[in-house]
């Protein structure tokens, strides 16, 4: 039986979103075109919700996301240009009606926007092929892991960021088109540049000091070449970017313990928060992080 999915309603909300296609570990369908598709539909709907997105990684099976979903709803006028945008003007919906109430609760819902994403890339893929394909695309609903800003979120952002490399894709993370990272270094322009000044430039700059996003750029490239790493104890989870690390997306909650366990008593009872074993990691920067793990999980992506 599914649980219900955590969602805070009090705050902006940092999210970690994944999923993989249904099938066998080898399966690997999605090549160059079907990662470009990926990246142009998710770049539509951001035109339609407000979840903002700082980072994306397509791989051959499975993507993930870094996104924020803000607490508050748009104004009327917000949703009803955004909902015209997305249809490129074909489709319209007036201030306060019904409609638009219906679509101001939605945009800011990270699970409608991740619904909705994942609905027109299947759509797309299933009538693309040489054979029409007709059902499910994605192995089960995706998955989400809600961050503590600060560490928590630069933790998150570079291990996303060094997938192709775990992979054994790329040499360099900047090489691979089909993410964030590697679009920014070869165009000089980060795919989502208003979300990076908006959100990561005043984390970046109250976690390291950094006051730019070339600064930025740069202390992405030091940690993804490893240079910025620390080991971790045999019972604490790493916070590394080398390898697979199975609490980046087997976490419920990743944070401060305060924060993890404030998060999960709002949707857990009192005694199972008292029993509950959160795994520990201390990194090099000293800030501890602690995650709050999913029961019989699955392999991570």
């Amino acid at each position: 039986m599914r649980s219900a999915r955590i969602k805070i309603d009090y705050q902006d909300t940092w999210h970690h979103c994944y999923n993989r296609i249904a099938g066998t570990s080898l399966d690997r369908p999605f090549r160059d075109a079907e990662k470009e598709q990926f990246v142009r539909l998710l770049k539509r709907v951001c035109l339609l919700y407000t979840v903002r997105v700082v980072s994306y990684q397509v791989m051959s099976n499975h993507f993930h996301l870094l996104v924020q979903a803000p607490v508050d709803e748009p104004s009327a006028e917000e949703a009803c240009r955004r909902f015209s945008a997305f249809h490129g003007g074909k489709r319209t919906i007036e201030p306060d009606t019904p409609v638009c109430r219906i679509w101001q609760a939605r945009c800011r819902d990270v699970s409608w926007f991740m619904r909705h994403l994942q609905h027109l890339f299947t759509a797309w893929y299933n009538r693309t092929r040489p054979v029409r394909r007709r059902g499910s695309l994605w192995a089960d609903r995706f998955k989400n892991t809600i961050l503590e800003s600060g560490f928590a979120v630069w933790a998150c952002w570079s291990y996303i960021e060094n997938n192709p490399v775990r992979a054994y894709m790329v040499q360099d993370a900047a090489d691979y088109r089909f993410c964030s990272h590697g679009v920014w270094h070869q165009t000089g322009r980060h795919p989502f540049q208003d979300n990076m000044v908006a959100l990561i430039m005043p984390l970046m700059n109250s976690l390291f000091g950094l006051t730019s996003l070339r600064e930025i750029r740069d202390r992405m490239d030091f940690v993804l070449a490893g240079k910025a790493e620390r080991e971790t104890t045999s019972t604490s989870f790493a916070v590394t970017v080398k390898r697979r690390v199975r609490h980046w997306t087997s976490g419920l909650v990743i944070g401060s313990k305060l924060y993890v366990c404030n998060v999960m008593s709002r949707h857990r009872e009192p005694e199972s928060i008292d029993q509950h074993r959160l795994a520990p990691s201390h990194n090099a920067t000293g800030h501890p992080l602690y995650a709050w793990r999913r029961l019989r999980v699955t392999d991570p992506v």
